[in-house]
């Protein structure tokens, strides 16, 4: 056994290295943080090597063998393939649920490698630095949401705890700033800081995630029977700042009585003009849910919401709405448009491009009274018809895949997740377009999508749906087990 140490960004690192097999040596590549074993000598035919890192010294390595360690790899990864759940699309008989099902089973192969880690996952996962290696808060919730309905929390509570440890953080940001509560940063690193950055700065998307995981949690606790008080416990202080937040960083509007959403700020797209994107649709019905479930938690714990929370929520500026032009009838129909006041929306290429994000508030997001469902589907179909696909990201046809399935268009959904400009390679590995390649959230987004798509959602029993695997078409004869419902 040795022990070896190398400097990296002034923090030293150690590795300790244990072998058996005579004649070994070790030495390291000079001006390098490369150490090269190698036996000695042609009768030297077998050796073992384990190894242990940590950035403390005299970090002792485990004594396991090569045998041992293999024998607990191969007890792991049983045990994730044969817990939680499936989906077999294979009775469907067409190259499209083949593919699908090829996306599946790599990317959860993918996902359990890369993105089940302890801080949240960068966009490449460990294959390769993006970004210069940080992880993007606003990206956790589409890098992990998917560990839930597919039955593997525990993978997810590895990196959840995210949110607690950055509390001191947020809290301070928000004081900065003068709002009340916390505000979750954007890109970031495991300390908690902020990368710096315009886009870094005004994001404020990244904020109701907090809500989405701790509902999804209580509902997927509920039907499996677990202490609910355990989780209302775990979430209420985060839910209870980040609700705070909220309420203070809605603008109470003096002319239309409302309360807005910026300026200044980006939107999801991150490339609309910040010192003018007011009320962006995405946001405004993210901040709806987010304040639906912060004070639904106070009246599941027996205690009152802060009336600020239920008086932002009631007040909030109207979902903003343009007319657009039905290319198959020529007609002008009523849709939701990116932010209020953006200039001809459905005519300009350049506001056509990017995240589709107006499809996240019913897909991704459930049902609110804040959104109309007509208008929903208006929506949907002018995506489909004048939306430069080629500018999006891996994320965004799961999304709408996730739109068209709640909407009931099942063939729409499918489609979505096999686009041309969604693409995996030959190892399943997610191709980027403006992002690194590979780009994780495509992965993850798509379990998420079919996890919805396979296990159903709170709505989805009293559609004209099928009841069983409502996101497919029901001629694929799907089979599903173990999925939780999602929202």
């Amino acid at each position: 056994q040795a022990q070896v140490q190398h400097t990296l960004d002034n923090t030293t690192y150690y590795t300790t290295l244990q072998w058996r097999g005579s004649n070994v040596s070790i030495s390291r590549v000079p001006d390098s943080h490369r150490y090269v074993l190698q036996p000695n000598g042609d009768h030297t035919r077998e050796f073992e090597l384990t190894t242990t890192f940590s950035p403390r010294e005299g970090f002792q390595s485990s004594s396991l063998s090569f045998d041992a360690i293999i024998a607990r790899s191969q007890q792991w990864w049983t045990g994730y393939w044969e817990t939680g759940a499936f989906v077999d699309l294979m009775g469907a008989g067409n190259a499209t649920a083949d593919e699908i099902q090829r996306r599946v089973i790599l990317s959860q192969y993918l996902l359990a490698v890369n993105e089940a880690g302890h801080d949240p996952p960068q966009e490449s996962g460990l294959v390769n630095n993006g970004w210069y290696g940080k992880f993007h808060m606003e990206m956790y919730l589409w890098h992990s949401a998917h560990w839930t309905p597919w039955g593997k929390l525990p993978l997810l509570e590895r990196s959840i705890g995210v949110y607690n440890r950055f509390l001191p953080s947020s809290m301070q940001r928000a004081a900065d700033q003068g709002y009340s509560g916390l505000r979750w940063g954007k890109m970031s690193d495991p300390s908690g800081r902020s990368a710096p950055g315009e886009i870094n700065a005004l994001l404020i998307w990244q904020q109701p995630h907090v809500f989405y995981f701790a509902e999804t949690e209580y509902q997927s606790a509920r039907h499996a029977g677990r202490n609910m008080e355990d989780v209302l416990a775990k979430w209420d202080y985060v839910l209870t700042e980040s609700a705070d937040f909220m309420a203070s960083y809605a603008f109470w509007n003096t002319s239309t009585n409302v309360y807005d959403l910026g300026p200044p700020m980006y939107p999801v797209s991150e490339n609309t003009p910040p010192n003018s994107t007011r009320n962006p649709t995405f946001e405004l019905a993210y901040w709806h849910f987010g304040l639906d479930v912060a004070i639904s938690w106070k009246a599941r714990r027996g205690q009152q919401a802060p009336q600020a929370w239920t008086h932002v929520k009631d007040n909030l500026a109207p979902l903003p709405i343009v007319y657009a032009v039905n290319e198959t009838t020529g007609e002008k129909v009523l849709t939701y448009t990116l932010y209020e006041g953006i200039p001809s929306m459905w005519t300009d290429p350049d506001t056509v491009t990017d995240h589709p994000a107006l499809t996240g508030i019913y897909g991704l997001l459930p049902p609110t009274a804040a959104v109309n469902q007509t208008l929903v589907s208006a929506t949907a179909a002018q995506v489909a018809s004048d939306w430069n696909f080629t500018t999006c990201w891996g994320w965004d046809f799961p999304m709408l895949a996730m739109n068209a399935a709640r909407l009931g268009d099942v063939d729409a959904a499918v489609q979505y997740l096999v686009h041309p400009n969604f693409e995996f390679d030959d190892v399943g590995m997610p191709v980027g377009t403006k992002a690194p390649t590979p780009y994780f959230p495509g992965s993850s987004a798509l379990l998420l999508a079919v996890a919805m798509m396979a296990g159903g959602w709170d709505a989805a029993n009293n559609s004209s749906q099928q009841d069983f695997a409502p996101g497919f078409p029901a001629k694929w004869n799907v089979r599903a087990e173990g999925f939780g419902q999602m929202l």
